[in-house]
């Protein structure tokens, strides 16, 4: 019993080791030789006040959160990723049932154009992510936007992690 467990155990290993898959991070190969990543505040081109903070914190945090790379400061990072808010719109989703031109829930939209710059400022990736939540019209509809930034933030950010991290 022992000896067809362990031939069972041993035959599962070989024919698993030849098929191609990994286990680990599956990093794209033109960012295989980075491993620490440094993180400056993101620009902001919108007129919303405290974005930047927010983005880049939550960026920090999907780093973190993903593992495959670690966050340092400038002068240890292999790379530094540079990001720049672009725009914030917002799409209406559902009206109101007894006015149409009112909205109850809309989309929120955070543009960033970012590039993960090497030690020779030679660009090793570079891309647009555009994270996207929805959010209830309360009774004051800019205390309803500035609670959905954090879930937009947070999306955007998971985008160009995605891509630094799987290369997709």
């Amino acid at each position: 019993m022992i000896r067809f467990l362990l031939a069972a155990l041993i035959s599962t290993f070989a024919l698993t080791s030849c098929a191609g898959y990994k286990l680990g991070n599956s990093k794209p190969s033109e960012l295989s030789t980075i491993n620490t990543i440094a993180v400056p505040l993101f620009k902001n081109k919108t007129q919303e006040q405290r974005l930047a903070s927010l983005v880049t914190n939550s960026m920090v945090d999907t780093i973190g959160r993903d593992g495959t790379y670690r966050v340092t400061d400038a002068q240890q990072a292999d790379a530094t990723l540079l990001g720049t808010i672009n725009t914030v719109r917002y799409n209406e989703r559902r009206f109101d049932r007894f006015d149409s031109l009112r909205a109850s829930e809309m989309y929120m939209y955070i543009v960033v154009d970012w590039k993960l710059v090497g030690p020779q400022n030679e660009i090793l990736a570079s891309g647009q992510a555009s994270g996207r939540t929805n959010f209830t019209i309360e009774a004051n509809q800019q205390t309803s936007r500035a609670n959905a930034f954090p879930d937009a933030a947070k999306a955007t950010t998971e985008l160009i992690m995605q891509r630094i991290a799987n290369g997709f």
